[in-house]
């Protein structure tokens, strides 16, 4: 396998200061709704709307994350990449800024809505920047560091907020952790716009000179590094097929009347809602309440939710240095089943404790939520951003990986707005929406979704039948792409 180039690394792992926001500010609520000051100064302990404001803190803040991801259609194409994750940024640090400094509710979910409209355009813009900068080889381990730092900032956000249950200064207790939120967006607002741009976006603004530069500096693979002549024919390669999609580009309305598109659409905007059909969005933003009704304390419940996310980052590098190895679907597949094993076990042990209150069965369905983060970390997370970001031709690539994400913002509104509700009235049985979603979705990649593994973000094209152009002579499969061809013979076409 070959090894990517030190610079290749730093431009990967930078644009990840994204990723951290992302993970950090969607996860701080889950430890900020648990901290008693926090509580006390809104008044969520007397309000009778408290539930219904916690669904509204939760539920902005997926809908920000909607019309943030559905903006990157135009921004990423118009702008360029470098410029729509500044923009991203932007907001997210002005969000968790003004979150930090809320004076009452109203200001706090409004501010919850302006950080979600930056962490929507920084989740889909990240994946997107470094899909088109690496090379197919090892695409799915440089393109699993997003989900990798997601995770870290999930687990950042917990152990801090564990942290600060102890600060006996009430107002530090909640607004640091949330004024924390904005150091990431701050770098990466700070650093985007000296990265290189992506060469495949200045191509399809016809500044080929400029891309062919940008491509050198971001090339990761090659026999000799140094052969100008090897550099220039793999880059004619993706010229060529550009040239053919630009010339083919259509309109907005190709995505769904198109068939190849309207299957990208469909497998992408599926992998990213199923990811959160799962429940681990729901998981760890209530961890807390989860915990408190298995008959846990305040502490305990802190600890354990920071406990079960920090297995997340491991999980997820994990899943990132197989992934190439495996392929998409396998691990898809397997992440899913592994979820609806562990969530069965949920129903089972909590319905069981809920009887006899017995502090072992407890223990039994706190092990089941980590048999489920460790099935979800270590297949499934990584895998949904590195295959909706591969899946579309370059002159579309931002609008499709868009409408993809959009899928993981409706899954969450969705989910997180009705679970206080859903949890409060029918308990333990609102995990058998995630069993039945799940279950359903691991049929429907088994039978459906094409396998991209090692292909070139070109190559792809053809697996989605797509007519795909080659310099005559310059171009042969290679042993990864022809199996993924034969793979996917007749499941891709109509």
């Amino acid at each position: 396998m070959p090894s990517p180039k030190a610079t290749q690394i730093l431009i990967i792992l930078f644009v990840t200061f994204g990723s951290l926001t992302y993970g950090y500010s969607s996860s701080i609520i889950g430890t900020t709704l648990g901290q008693p000051s926090f509580i006390k100064y809104f008044g969520l302990d007397t309000r009778k709307n408290a539930t219904q404001l916690e669904g509204a803190i939760n539920g902005l803040f997926q809908a920000g994350g909607l019309i943030g991801a559905l903006s990157c259609t135009q921004t990423a194409d118009i702008l360029g990449r470098r410029k729509a994750l500044f923009i991203g940024a932007i907001f997210a640090l002005i969000g968790g800024a003004l979150q930090a400094g809320s004076v009452n509710i109203s200001m706090y979910i409004v501010m919850r809505f302006v950080t979600g409209l930056g962490v929507g355009q920084l989740v889909t813009l990240v994946p997107l920047y470094q899909s088109e900068i690496a090379p197919p080889k090892i695409r799915g381990l440089l393109v699993g560091t997003h989900g990798v730092i997601i995770c870290l900032g999930y687990a950042l956000a917990a152990w801090i907020g564990v942290g600060f249950y102890f600060v006996n200064a009430a107002g530090a207790q909640w607004r640091i952790p949330l004024a924390i939120q904005c150091f990431p967006p701050l770098f990466l607002a700070l650093g985007v716009m000296f990265l290189p741009e992506s060469p495949r976006w200045l191509l399809a603004q016809e500044r080929v000179e400029e891309a062919y530069e940008s491509f050198v500096s971001t090339r990761a693979e090659a026999s000799d590094p140094n052969d100008e002549m090897a550099v220039r024919d793999e880059f004619n390669i993706i010229h060529t097929q550009l040239l053919h999609e630009v010339q083919n580009a259509g309109s907005f309305k190709d995505f769904f009347s198109q068939p190849s598109l309207r299957k990208r659409c469909m497998v992408g905007w599926l992998v990213m809602f199923a990811g959160q059909g799962t429940a681990t969005q729901v998981i760890n933003n209530y961890g807390p309440l989860l915990y408190s009704r298995l008959g846990f304390g305040t502490v305990q419940q802190l600890v354990i939710t920071a406990g079960w996310v920090t297995v997340c980052p491991a999980g997820n590098w994990i899943n990132a240095m197989v992934l190439d190895r495996f392929g998409r679907t396998r691990m898809l597949m397997f992440g899913f089943a592994g979820c609806v094993v562990a969530l069965v076990g949920e129903c089972i042990t909590v319905s069981i404790f809920q009887r006899t209150g017995d502090p072992k069965v407890a223990s039994a369905a706190v092990f089941f939520l980590f048999l489920h983060i460790a099935c979800f970390s270590s297949s499934v997370d990584a895998t949904s951003y590195v295959y909706a970001s591969e899946i579309f031709p370059t002159p579309r690539r931002a609008k499709g990986l868009s409408i993809s994400i959009s899928g993981l913002f409706i899954a969450t509104l969705i989910f997180l707005q009705a679970a206080p509700t859903a949890f409060e009235n029918i308990g333990w049985k609102y995990y058998l929406v995630f069993v039945i979603v799940t279950a359903i979705m691991f049929f429907v990649v088994w039978f459906v979704f094409p396998e991209t593994n090692k292909c070139s973000l070109e190559d792809i094209a053809e697996i989605f039948g797509d007519v795909v152009e080659h310099p005559i002579g310059e171009k042969e499969d290679w042993p990864a792409e022809k199996e993924a061809h034969e793979h996917n013979e007749g499941s891709v076409k109509g």
